[in-house]
């Protein structure tokens, strides 16, 4: 299944009862980017009051990694509604953190749950965002004979040839888009082409 993954770090600020909300989201592909991230935040506003964090890697509809954290503030009033405006967007392979400058006034949790949610709400306006397509890398065999008829299969499932092998027979290197691999291996099976093990 496609999503939208951000292409480049944005930074945005909103302001609720002059508590300032900074909101740096970005691409994310592991924790420990999301990590030093983090940190880098966290020694660029050092006298900020809290630096709450949303993590969503792979596919938002099933994350690899799903996390949120509110850094002191009450429970939930923070990372949740910021991991949940992620997801409900559909965003994956994104990190976001917000850095609060508290100003004086108190905003209870729902207001706190408003004004984190609208802070990553304006970065991802801001922010560019691309369809990912997630693709498969499949070893396909056959004989030299069958080889035009699986790189033309190939490119009827939006696959290309990445690489070919002609030791015994012929062995093809495929990329495909991960939702069209079922239709396609469905095809191979059928006209006899062998799957190599391992690449599923």
């Amino acid at each position: 299944m496609s999503y939208q993954i951000p292409c480049s770090p944005v930074v945005s600020e909103t302001e609720e009862k002059k508590s300032r909300f900074i909101c740096w989201l970005g691409p994310v592909q592991d924790k420990a980017a999301f990590q030093q991230q983090l940190d880098a935040m966290r020694a660029q506003y050092p006298d900020a009051s809290h630096h709450c964090t949303a993590l969503v890697i792979g596919n938002p509809a099933n994350p690899e990694v799903m996390q949120s954290d509110d850094d002191g503030e009450p429970g939930g009033s923070a990372g949740r509604p910021m991991l949940e405006l992620l997801l409900k967007q559909e965003i994956g392979n994104v990190g976001a953190i917000v850095t609060r400058y508290f100003g004086g006034t108190k905003l209870g949790v729902g207001g706190l749950m408003r004004a984190y949610r609208g802070a990553v709400g304006a970065a991802v306006k801001a922010a560019e965002l691309q369809l990912f397509v997630p693709e498969r890398r499949i070893s396909v065999a056959c004989d030299f004979s069958q080889e035009s008829r699986l790189r033309f299969l190939a490119g009827q499932y939006r696959g290309r040839c990445e690489d070919a092998d002609y030791s015994s027979g012929v062995t093809i290197l495929l990329q495909l888009p991960d939702d069209q691999w079922p239709l396609l291996r469905e095809q191979l099976l059928a006209e006899g082409f062998t799957i190599v093990k391992g690449e599923e």
